[in-house]
């Protein structure tokens, strides 16, 4: 009853803070407050930034017959301006307003797309006002700026004076609103976002250059302390790295064009990063599902990527983003075998704890379902759930809680609130590479701390595990008859398993013609439907191996995946090449 109390009055504080926060924006962002602005009226570009992202010139003959395709959905706007019809997703509505598409109208290169682009930007400015609250999230603005200020040239060549400095006074404006408001997103990444773009501003308009020196060492800071030294965020979401990189790189390279010294912890902060996305690769070229990762956008991982000095993959344990990474031969193991980010940065994490990926050379084999595209369906609760993630469940509930809270913006999210105490050993046996982890989010409920060992083989051949419930120390909960555990192994839809009863064991054919056993002894096996939500272009049927069984003191199963045969195609007449390795000896 106390927990309930606590839990409404704190939503009732969060509620009264919400209110008083969207009063504050709304002074910070009128017009009295911009003329005590340290953001004077731009005037004059001085370096238009990179646009690192792919571009698409088709959305602009699209655009033309009335169809807005953003985030792989679609909105029919006829001759309506997209910003006054009904949205079909929120990813669609954040990229509207973000102003990405830009590059994809620059791409198409006739004199149509440009005064179609600058029409669109006409249209944004006349319904500014009236933009919903996602138009006014941090990393929206700071993504609609850099879009700008990307595509300038595009905008403004050859156009009339009035257009040119309506633009200007745009970007006056949401530099000032950057300015006023970056400090309520706390150490997230909006934050970051909001920073990166001022100092971006502040090297490419002659009247902004004053911003370098007012809000370069909060920027520095800032990135420190949301990058962690294994190169992983805060928010331990591998996506964040790359959208992060897609805005610092472009602003490392205006320092070099400015010919001002790009600031160290600059350098050494991407540098890490880039090391980071490396450990979070797959043989697939995907990125870890973990945490909010969804389908990888192979396109601006190669675009970032390119950008890399070296081709070197760190191995081994990243201990403060809480990842481990094994790799033998053409086998690859990526677990997540941290705690929870903290509270503020938790709104996309994923109760996945002691789950992990599995490819073996280009195929993938065993995943987590991901995160989907869309935030606002059942279907991103669903992922953030322990069910959806290649690890051990009790009774098929969670290892983690997730918590409402209200936003500045009037909204809501769910912070995740799970285990206190994760543990970690990586060791090396002769050329086997050995992980054991434990955490205690069942404790609280049920009394149990969860350990998984992994075991991969020095020839790649065979991923060996034990799963065990043990009582939790000075527990003071006595374990119930009756309590259920289910431990999970999504497999990726291009998996095809077979079940084998009499070994209590499951095959898997990869469309390569690889064929793995799956056999457990300790809980019975089975196979089960489930759903890849992390596909690029639509969530897709997969299946699921589940091995379940009665809780117990000192429970344990013991299972293994080993290939069995193989009839896998050279990888050098496929075009395959593998990433190059450098153990760490450590």
């Amino acid at each position: 009853m106390s927990s309930s109390i606590n839990d409404q009055a704190r939503d009732t504080f969060d509620g009264l803070r919400s209110i008083g926060r969207r009063a504050l924006r709304g002074i910070r962002s009128s017009s009295v407050s911009r003329t005590l602005s340290p953001v004077p009226t731009a005037r004059q570009l001085l370096l238009i930034p990179q646009d690192l992202r792919t571009s698409d010139p088709s959305f602009a003959s699209e655009l033309y017959d009335g169809y807005f395709g953003l985030a792989g959905t679609v909105a029919l706007t006829g001759s309506v301006s997209p910003f006054t019809v009904q949205p079909p997703s929120l990813p669609w509505q954040r990229e509207l307003y973000g102003m990405g598409w830009l590059h994809n109208m620059e791409a198409a290169g006739d004199q149509i797309a440009q005064e179609k682009a600058r029409a669109l930007i006409l249209d944004w400015i006349e319904h500014s006002g009236d933009a919903p609250p996602i138009a006014w999230e941090l990393d929206v603005v700071a993504r609609r700026v850099s879009s700008v200020l990307s595509h300038a040239g595009f905008l403004l060549r050859g156009t009339q004076s009035n257009y040119y400095h309506s633009i200007m006074r745009m970007l006056t404006t949401e530099l000032h609103y950057l300015t006023a408001n970056y400090g309520e997103a706390y150490h997230t990444a909006p934050r970051l976002f909001a920073l990166t773009t001022i100092l971006l501003s502040g090297l490419c308009v002659k009247e902004h250059q004053s911003l370098l020196n007012s809000y370069q060492g909060v920027f520095l800071a800032e990135l420190e302390r949301q990058v962690f030294q294994d190169g992983g965020h805060i928010s331990r979401n591998p996506s964040t790295l790359v959208e992060l990189l897609l805005e610092l790189l472009p602003l490392k390279q205006c320092f070099l064009a400015r010919k001002m010294e790009t600031p160290e912890q600059l350098n050494r902060a991407i540098g890490r990063m880039m090391g980071m996305i490396r450990f979070m690769r797959l043989g697939d070229g995907s990125l870890g599902r973990f945490n909010g990762m969804g389908a990888t956008r192979s396109d601006l991982l190669a675009a970032v990527l390119a950008h890399a000095d070296d081709g070197v993959i760190p191995q081994g344990y990243a201990k403060e983003s809480g990842y481990c990474r094994l790799v033998r031969d053409q086998t690859i193991v990526i677990a997540d075998v941290g705690t929870p980010p903290p509270d503020f940065a938790s709104a996309n994490a994923h109760a996945g704890y002691l789950s992990f990926e599995m490819t073996t050379g280009i195929e993938p084999l065993i995943v987590n379902c991901g995160a989907p595209r869309d935030e606002l369906t059942d279907w991103t609760y669903a992922a953030r759930a322990t069910a959806a993630h290649s690890t051990l469940t009790i009774n098929d509930e969670s290892s983690s809680k997730l918590i409402k809270r209200k936003t500045g913006m009037g909204g809501e999210v769910h912070l995740l609130s799970g285990p206190s105490n994760v543990t970690t050993e990586l060791a090396r046996d002769r050329n086997e590479l050995l992980v054991k982890a434990t955490h205690d989010g069942f404790e609280e409920k049920y009394g149990y701390v969860h350990q998984r060992r992994l075991r991969l083989t020095g020839d790649g051949m065979s991923v060996e595990g034990v799963d065990q419930l043990t009582l939790a120390p000075h527990n003071r909960h006595n374990p119930k008859d009756g309590d259920t555990f289910t431990i999970r192994f999504h497999l990726h839809p291009r998996v095809s398993p077979s079940l084998h009863v009499e070994e209590n064991s499951v095959g898997l054919t990869t469309p390569d013609a690889q064929l793995w056993k799956l056999r457990a002894a300790g809980a019975k096996i089975g196979i089960e439907e489930s759903t890849f939500l992390a596909d690029p272009i639509i969530q897709k049927r997969s299946m699921q191996v589940v091995m379940r069984g009665e809780c117990g003191t000192g429970k344990q199963v013991v299972w293994s995946i080993r290939r069995i045969q193989t009839n896998v195609r050279d990888p050098s007449r496929s075009g395959y090449r593998g990433p190059r390795i450098v153990e760490d000896e450590s």
